[in-house]
């Protein structure tokens, strides 16, 4: 499965080149609209907490651990978590920490906006293919938004060592 970035939307085809569903977000994903199978989802992102809406329904609502950074989805006991290694980057889990599904960007060094989706259980939705994309693109932004703030931070040591 593939995700592209096309006209300002993220598009997820599955393995037959089929669109499955999209993600359109503001810049800092705090407000976000997923549409799978004819239904849109707004999801309201806060701090560590994100409320996921079904027209005016609140349907899911999504915890992030501040020390490892997993989101559980609260109504269905799954959590997206980071997965260790070179290879791959976000991960859905059940209850029974059974990977469901994993995420990474296409070009692991150069960013390109195209994101590979791997499944590994039949039972998984649309949805939480979506979802999980929405986490990842959420963790990408923290990771790019902490190395840029080292390197700043390395710059002004490094500067002030010379000078």
């Amino acid at each position: 499965m593939l995700a592209i970035l096309e006209n300002d939307v993220i598009n997820v085809y599955n393995n037959e080149n089929n669109l499955i569903g999209s993600i359109k977000s503001n810049s800092d994903l705090t407000k976000t609209e997923i549409t799978t199978n004819n239904k849109i989802y707004k999801l309201i992102h806060n701090k560590l907490e994100t409320k996921v809406f079904e027209g005016d329904q609140n349907v899911y609502n999504l915890k992030t651990n501040s020390f490892s950074g997993s989101t559980e989805i609260l109504e269905t006991n799954k959590k997206i978590t980071g997965e260790w290694g070179f290879k791959w980057a976000t991960k859905m889990i059940d209850n029974e920490n059974n990977t469901l599904l994993k995420i990474r960007n296409e070009k692991q060094i150069i960013h390109n906006n195209r994101y590979e989706i791997q499944m590994s259980n039949d039972n998984t939705t649309d949805f939480d293919i979506l979802l999980t994309l929405y986490r990842h693109l959420q963790a990408s932004r923290m990771k790019q938004t902490a190395v840029a703030i080292a390197s700043l931070v390395t710059t002004m040591i490094m500067l002030d060592i010379i000078y």
